[in-house]
């Protein structure tokens, strides 16, 4: 069974079973600096690995600005 997910307003196909760690991985998103949002809360790149996605989950990746 597969799973449709949205990443920044694009949908992606997954199997069932996928944590938020793998996608980054399979979608070489960046790691550093970023922060990922899972249906608008923001998790931890230590749980990263522990979140399993559903079906219809919306991710919203943010790029850290260092800036003054």
């Amino acid at each position: 069974m597969n799973i449709q997910i949205i990443l920044n307003e694009t949908i992606y196909t997954f199997p069932a079973g996928i944590t938020l760690a793998q996608v980054i991985s399979q979608l070489h998103l960046p790691e550093q600096g970023c922060v990922f949002a899972l249906n608008e809360q923001v998790i931890a790149n230590s749980r990263w690995s522990q979140v399993l996605l559903n079906d219809g989950d919306q991710i919203s990746l943010f790029q850290v600005i260092a800036g003054g």
